[in-house]
C-alpha cells in the first residue's frame, strides 16, 4: 500500500496486506445504515472486473447469471442475447402524442461531463433539449434567463406545455440579465411556474440546475455553469455534470430537497405572476442592472438592521481581533462566491463608524474593476448603513463631487493618476481585487 488517504472495504487480503506493511493504518467501522450501498459498490467493481477478463461473450452471460442466482434473484437473470429496452410507447395518433421518440446522447444510467468542446461531444443545448422532450416534469434553478436560450428549446416548451407536464423554475434579478418578456412568455406561452429572487443585495443563488424526472425512474440532472442563454448553452466554455437516478441516486434526492426547500419554505422566493408582478420586476432588473429604474422608482431600503450570519460573525470578529490585539490594519478576506463577502465588509466598516464615536463616517475608498459590482456594492453598503444617498460612483465617466465615500474602478483611478489622492485621504480603504476577495483596512 502506497502512503495517503483512503476509502476501501477491508478485505481478507488487505487486512494481510496491511499487517506486513511497514506504516502505520487507521481504520473505521462501516455504519449499518451504509452498509448496503459500500459492500454493493466493493462487489460491483469485483465482479465487472471478473466479466471483463471473461472474453467469450456466451461464458460471459453464464457467470452474470450464476451470480444472480447465488442471491436469488430468478426473475433478474439476463436474458440470451443480451439486450436493452429503450423505450414503450403508443404509435402517434389524433389526440396521442408520442413523446419517447427523442432521447439524449449520454445514456440514461450514466454521469457524464459536457464541455461544449466539440469533436463530437453534444452541446448542452442539444442535451437540455433532448432530455425535456421525453421528462414528465422539470424544475430549472437558473441565475439568469434569456430569450435567446429560451427560443432554443421553445419546440420542446411547445411539446412539454402541450401533453400538461409541469415546468417550475427558480430564477434571480442577479446583475439585472434576466429578461422580464422572456419569463412572462414561460408563464403565458408554457404554463411555467415560476418563483423570483427580488433582492439584489441578498442574491445569493448562482445555481445552474435542472431536474428531468420520468416516470420509468429514469431521471436525470444537469448542474454546472450554463445559464440559460445561447452563447451558454451552444458554444460557450462552459462546464456541466451529468447526473442519473441509477448511477447517482443520492445526488438526485439531495437536488429534489434543496428545490424543494427553496420553492415551499424560502421566503426570498416569490411566485410570479406577470399581470401582477411585472412592474416589480421590471424595477428590481433596473436596479440590480444599474440602470435607471422607471419614473417614480426610488430605493427602497428595507429599514431592518442588517445582521451577520454566524459565519459571518466569526469573520468579523477575527478582523476585528486583528485589529484591536495585533495592531494589523491591512486584512484579506477570501471566502467562496455567494457567502456575502461585500456585506461583511459593508458591516465591517459600520463597525468601525460606531466603535470610533466619531460625528462623520470614515472616508471610504471601495475597488473593483466593473462597473456592476460598484454599483451593487455601493447599494449594499446602504443598506447596512440605512442611508440611501450613501456613497458615490467613479467609473464610466462618472466622477464624485465630495470625494468622501467613493466606489471607484481600477480603471478610473489609473486615468485619474492615483498618486494624486493623499494618502491619508481615505481612512477605509477596499479592495474587490478578484471579484469577491476583499481586503480592508
Amino acid at each position: 500500500m502506497e502512503e495517503g488517504i483512503y476509502e476501501k472495504l477491508i478485505t481478507d487480503g488487505l487486512k494481510r496486506g496491511l499487517a506486513s506493511a511497514p506504516l502505520k493504518s487507521e481504520i473505521r467501522g462501516v455504519d449499518k445504515a451504509d452498509q448496503p450501498h459500500v459492500f454493493a459498490r466493493h462487489i460491483a467493481s469485483i465482479v465487472e472486473r471478473e466479466l471483463r477478463s471473461i472474453a467469450n461473450p456466451l461464458t460471459r452471460l453464464t457467470k452474470a447469471n450464476e451470480l444472480l442466482g447465488v442471491v436469488g434473484a430468478e426473475d433478474e437473470l439476463v436474458a440470451s442475447p443480451p439486450e436493452e429496452l429503450l423505450r414503450v410507447f403508443r404509435d402517434a395518433a389524433p389526440g396521442v402524442q408520442d413523446r419517447t421518440r427523442l432521447r439524449p446522447a449520454t445514456p440514461l444510467a450514466d454521469v457524464a461531463l459536457l464541455t461544449n468542446a466539440g469533436n463530437g461531444e453534444p452541446s448542452i443545448g442539444h442535451e437540455l433539449s433532448a432530455e425535456m422532450a421525453s421528462a414528465d416534469s422539470v424544475d430549472l434553478v437558473c441565475a439568469f434567463i434569456r430569450w435567446s436560450g429560451v427560443r432554443l428549446l421553445e419546440p420542446q416548451l411547445r411539446d412539454f406545455a402541450a401533453a400538461g407536464k409541469r415546468l417550475r423554475i427558480i430564477t434571480t434579478t442577479y446583475l439585472g440579465s434576466t429578461e422580464r418578456k422572456t419569463l412572462d412568455r414561460l408563464v403565458n406561452d408554457y404554463n411555467a411556474e415560476i418563483m423570483v429572487q427580488y433582492d439584489a443585495l441578498r442574491t445569493r443563488l448562482h445555481a445552474k440546475a435542472w431536474l428531468f424526472r420520468r416516470t420509468s425512474g429514469f431521471d436525470t440532472a444537469y448542474i454546472g455553469s450554463s445559464n440559460l442563454s445561447n452563447a451558454a448553452l451552444i458554444d460557450g466554455v462552459e462546464w456541466n455534470v451529468r447526473l442519473s437516478r441509477v448511477a447517482t441516486p443520492s445526488l438526485l434526492e439531495r437536488f429534489e430537497a434543496t428545490f424543494e426547500t427553496y420553492w415551499s419554505e424560502d421566503e426570498s422566493f416569490e411566485h410570479y405572476d406577470p399581470a401582477k408582478d411585472g412592474d416589480r420586476l421590471d424595477d428590481a432588473l433596473a436596479e440590480a442592472s444599474g440602470r435607471s429604474a422607471r419614473p417614480g422608482a426610488t430605493l427602497q431600503l428595507a429599514g431592518l438592521e442588517v445582521r451577520p450570519y454566524p459565519y459571518q460573525t466569526e469573520m468579523l470578529e477575527e478582523l476585528w481581533a486583528e485589529r484591536t490585539m495585533h495592531d494589523r490594519h491591512w486584512n484579506l478576506v477570501v471566502a467562496a462566491t455567494g457567502t456575502g463577502k461585500t456585506v461583511l465588509a459593508a458591516l465591517d466598516y459600520r463597525h468601525l463608524y460606531r466603535e470610533s464615536g466619531a460625528q462623520r463616517r470614515p472616508r471610504l475608498l471601495f475597488v473593483a474593476h466593473r462597473r456592476e459590482i460598484l454599483e451593487q456594492a455601493r447599494r449594499t453598503f446602504r443598506e447596512v448603513l440605512t442611508d440611501p444617498d450613501f456613497g458615490e460612483l467613479y467609473v464610466s465617466g462618472r466622477r464624485p463631487d465630495r470625494w468622501e465615500h467613493v466606489f471607484a474602478s481600477v480603471q478610473s483611478l489609473h486615468s485619474y493618476d492615483v498618486q494624486k489622492i493623499p494618502g491619508d485621504h481615505f481612512e477605509v480603504v477596499i479592495i474587490d481585487e478578484f471579484h469577491h476577495a476583499e481586503a480592508s483596512t
